[in-house]
């Protein structure tokens, strides 16, 4: 008895959700993606250097690393560094040997580097920034790395350019099918990276052609370019009878 009871009362709840799904009219809609982009001028720098020495004496080495460091570190603080944007907690020793000889390895010295990060915000003075880390001794710098203090701003307005790019390419398609826009149904966004690939520098030396006393930019012919963000949603639309 109650078997039979329990196995109707499926039956019903069956039959009722079958009929509901044929009730439902069929929805249509219409999958889209928009792209945006957003050109920035770079207001700020970040500086990856090294200073490498190789002596047959391990605190000779040290000796000299720390000098090279401790000499850039006063000359860029003269340009408007702050204690808060260096860092140079980098530090790697090992043994140097040369193996090419027949009678084993020979011993060349001890490798010592330590490494420096220096944040720029002022671009003006990027050039003065690395002529004095050669003039210092660093003997080794990587390109710079460009920035802007405004990028979350950038990647909003990149995002925001998507959704736009994204609805009006929507819009067209419904006019071409004589329909009507409705609502958004799903929408997903991404923002291509965090901080966008910096563009290279043109870092070049122009130290002949330069007055004695022209600023380090000058001297090195640099140009920042600009920075790129971008942003892209893949959206659905609602597509209605007119």
């Amino acid at each position: 008895m109650h078997s039979v009871a329990r196995y109707s009362l499926v039956f019903l709840v069956a039959c009722a959700g079958a009929a509901g799904a044929d009730s439902l009219p069929d929805r249509r809609a219409v999958s889209v993606n928009g792209r945006g982009e957003v050109m920035a001028t770079p207001d700020r720098a970040k500086l990856a250097m090294s200073v490498e020495v190789i002596k047959p004496d391990l605190r000779a080495a040290q000796t000299e690393v720390n000098r090279i460091v401790r000499d850039y570190l006063a000359s860029a603080k003269t340009l408007g560094a702050k204690d808060e944007d260096i860092s140079t907690a980098g530090l790697s020793i090992r043994a140097e040997y040369d193996y090419s000889g027949k009678n084993g390895r020979k011993f060349l010295g001890y490798h010592v580097t330590r490494g420096l990060q220096v944040q720029v915000r002022d671009l003006d003075k990027i050039g003065d920034f690395l002529l004095r880390a050669t003039d210092a001794g660093i003997n080794n710098v990587s390109d710079p790395q460009l920035e802007s203090s405004k990028a979350e701003d950038y990647q909003r307005q990149a995002l925001a350019k998507a959704a736009i790019d994204a609805r009006a390419k929507a819009q067209v398609l419904a006019d071409t099918l004589n329909v009507k826009l409705g609502a958004i149904h799903t929408l997903n966004a991404n923002v291509d990276n965090d901080q966008p690939q910096p563009p290279r520098p043109m870092l070049m030396m122009k130290m002949a052609a330069s007055a004695p006393d022209a600023d380090g930019n000058s001297q090195m012919g640099f140009s920042a370019g600009q920075l790129q963000y971008s942003a892209s949603v893949s959206a659905e639309f609602d597509l209605l009878a007119p």
